[in-house]
């Protein structure tokens, strides 16, 4: 069966409303689960992408895949196609996510995902797959075991843990097989090892790794003096993510252990170890795949990196939902509130305080503006930093809300004196102390309020950064921000010239030129929520003695030298950012720069859908 039989094909551009010809077809449509289930006997890879009825597929990978169909189009093994989650029995769980999801099919099985229009991750998973299936297709190689994604309605029995043992009886932890393994191709020599020792895999994912993600995941390797050199590696490549099980009644954690002396052999009579012959793919299985060492640690991973795992079998919806714990009952009742939301069963995802501005508390509270109360409220908001959570769980919204209680805390307190707001109401203030998402739609744009992403450029001069790299680095941490790529490399004049163009002509161009290029630079790609700001005020005023009277605690009041070697430069606009990621990294916008622009394509297709259409949408973060 060819996919181009299927109904309904996406073209590979927008046509115009005069209705020019159509492009060559690129993307077959899958309308329901019968045409998936045909999509599973294609011979080939073929990569479907996700997508949620408001926002449609993802236009921004189009390029890429059209690049690609042409790289590959000798012998027919590749194929691409879209399929509307909610017109689909199978793709039930990837329902109601803003972020567009690709699966890989190859020989009737969905082998692995990618959450995110990752293009660099997403072209290599591509071409791994189609140069295996052509050494299996010419006899070269045999057709290797691998697990089938367990959020399907399809599972093989070998690997469907579920299917065997009981939910209540299995304990999980989070396994992540590093960058190098991953390139070299090592995963399922791993994940088949942690078969062998008695372990189950009940689901698996590759993705690229935040250094927020790194830190969390490590933390008790922090203290280690390389410890910044690993995560920077952990950040050179893709993650394998395992989600690893064992029977209840086992210790999972010493289990563990024991795989790893499993892995490194065990003695024989003489007492020597019957290790494996010493090679780069054995010694790398014994460093290359690490789990966390407290079930406390398991499960908050476990909701981090597999938040819709089990949805399958409790037939509810794992969800986020944004939580407020207003300034006035932080003060007083901070780590009670907190231990009762881990106690009624949420993983709290994302945390942090802020400060709202006036202006901040009347953009996000804008629909009760016209209320009696309002003026109270922006005063209660204002008066000191509020705790803003985003809570994670099995229908996460409605629970929070229940929980919470009746609005007013008259109402709590009558109606449902066990409810939050009743038991957490604070004395002469009227209005309650607890915020929750009221719906699904809610909960994706106040989540969106709250943590947006922004990525901007960020560039430590050579001179800095042979004197002052350790110094200017920690301030960048300190500051929040995470560096989602890093390189350093001395500028070429050609680079520096398309970097500063907007000061082409003028008198200093050639010396701020020359500066540029006279040594090595460190170049980061910093992401924060409003980064491009927040970086050009943590860099301060241009002239570094201006900085040192307006903005003594910059980085150029602290470590520049005069008005050209001051030491940093950041992006001064989003799209500035964008041109110079793709100028200094030396790679086409079309590929890297498609991860940069998602959260700001997928905040402009929710405004567009949010002011025409009003649907439903609940982002999964």
């Amino acid at each position: 069966m060819c996919l181009s039989g299927i109904a309904g094909c996406v073209e590979l551009s927008l046509r115009n409303m005069s209705g020019k010809k159509k492009e060559i077809q690129l993307q077959a449509t899958i309308t329901n689960q019968n045409e998936w289930d045909e999509m599973l006997l294609t011979k080939g890879v073929v990569v479907i992408d996700v997508y949620q009825a408001w926002c449609g597929p993802c236009i921004a990978v189009v390029n890429l895949f059209r690049k690609l169909k042409n790289e590959f189009s000798e012998d027919d093994v590749l194929h691409f196609a879209v399929a509307e989650a909610n017109s689909i029995e199978t793709l039930q769980p990837l329902r109601n996510r803003c972020e567009p999801v690709f699966l890989f099919c190859v020989n009737g099985k969905i082998i692995a995902m990618v959450r995110g229009a990752n293009a660099p991750l997403i072209s290599k998973k591509i071409t791994e797959l189609v140069q295996e299936e052509r050494e299996i297709v010419a006899g070269q190689k045999e057709r290797p075991e691998v697990d089938e994604l367990t959020f399907l309605e399809e599972k093989s029995s070998e690997d469907s843990i579920e299917e065997t043992v009981p939910e209540e009886e299995v304990t999980y932890s989070v396994g992540i097989i590093k960058p190098d393994d991953v390139l070299e191709g090592h995963v399922e020599e791993i994940k088949q090892k942690i078969r062998d020792a008695g372990f189950g895999i009940a689901a698996s994912e590759e993705k690229m790794l935040t250094e927020e993600q790194i830190r969390e995941f490590y933390t008790q390797k922090k203290e280690q003096h390389d410890f910044d050199d690993f995560v920077q590696f952990m950040m050179s490549g893709p993650c394998h993510i395992l989600l690893i099980t064992k029977k209840k009644g086992t210790d999972a954690i010493p289990l563990w252990k024991e795989l790893r002396e499993s892995l490194e052999g065990t003695p024989d009579e003489s007492g020597k170890s019957e290790r494996p012959e010493e090679t780069p793919e054995t010694e790398s299985i014994l460093n290359m795949c690490d789990v966390q060492s407290s079930i406390e640690d398991a499960s908050r991973q476990l909701a981090f990196f597999f938040p819709n795992f089990g949805q399958k079998k409790t037939e509810q919806k794992f969800e986020k939902t944004l939580a407020l714990v207003r300034p006035c009952l932080l003060r007083e009742r901070r780590d009670s509130i907190i231990q009762r939301i881990k106690d009624d069963g949420f993983e709290i995802a994302m945390q942090k305080e802020i400060n709202l501005s006036e202006e901040q508390a009347r953009e996000f509270y804008k629909e009760h503006e016209n209320e009696d109360y309002f003026p109270f409220l922006l005063e209660q908001m204002t008066n000191g930093p509020t705790l803003v959570l985003a809570l994670t769980r099995e229908n996460a919204v409605a629970h929070w809300r229940n929980l919470l209680g009746p609005k007013t805390i008259e109402e709590a307190k009558k109606e449902n004196p066990n409810s939050l707001r009743a038991q957490y109401a604070v004395d002469n203030i009227p209005i309650n102390q607890l915020h929750g998402s009221s719906s699904p739609n809610d909960a994706q744009k106040e989540l969106e309020f709250f943590f947006p992403q922004e990525h901007t450029l960020a560039l430590i001069k050579p001179d800095a950064a042979k004197k002052h790299k350790d110094d200017i680095m920690q301030k960048v941490k300190d500051a929040g921000f995470t560096i989602s790529k890093i390189k350093e490399e001395a500028l070429t004049r050609e680079m520096a010239t398309k970097f500063y163009k907007d000061h082409e002509g003028k008198p200093f161009f050639e010396e701020l030129v020359a500066l540029m290029t006279e040594g090595p630079s460190v170049v980061m790609v910093l992401t924060k929520e409003n980064a491009v700001q927040e970086w050009r005020q943590l860099m301060g005023p241009t002239d570094p003695e201006v900085a040192k009277e307006s903005s003594p605690e910059s980085i150029r009041a602290q470590f520049a030298q005069d008005i050209l070697s001051n030491a940093v430069h950041g992006s001064s606009t989003r799209e500035h950012a964008l041109e110079s990621i793709e100028c200094i990294f030396d790679i086409p916008l079309a590929e890297v720069g498609l991860s940069i622009l998602l959260v700001a394509h997928f905040h402009l297709q929710l405004l567009y859908c949010n002011k025409l259409c009003l649907r439903q949408a609940s982002r999964i973060f």
